[in-house]
């Protein structure tokens, strides 16, 4: 979930091609789709323009059944240490900086989506 038109472009373009993912531009979006839909990873922006942030989201997210333990990754401009800190003792599963390092960034993905076991829904 990125409210960011260019970075669902770039994360469509990325990861579109070897996985099925479902873009979503707004929070409200997102835990419409999370009702009815269940996901391996979780990707979210930490800023979002004019709605709750993404730890608040994430903190939503995970109140819903089937989603309590789904690995989410924040994709996010802040890159200090004590903001990764603080992203990561939120629930986060792991912490990518934008601007993305594109190998990193696909690396990351294949580890969550394809090496580590799914917990039953």
């Amino acid at each position: 979930m990125d409210d960011d038109l260019q970075s669902r472009l770039l994360i469509g373009y990325l990861i579109g091609k070897f996985y099925d993912i479902t873009l979503c531009a707004t929070a409200k979006e997102a835990l419409q789709i999370l009702e009815t839909n269940f996901f391996n990873l979780i990707l979210l922006d930490i800023r979002l323009e004019g709605e709750i942030t993404g730890i608040e989201l994430l903190s939503e997210i995970r109140k819903m059944p089937g989603h309590e333990y789904t690995p989410a990754v924040a994709v996010t401009a802040f890159a200090f240490d004590e903001d990764r800190e603080q992203i990561l003792s939120s629930g986060f599963a792991d912490y990518i900086a934008k601007p993305i390092a594109i190998k990193r960034f696909k690396e990351m993905v294949k580890n969550y989506v394809e090496d580590q076991e799914v917990i039953p829904q």
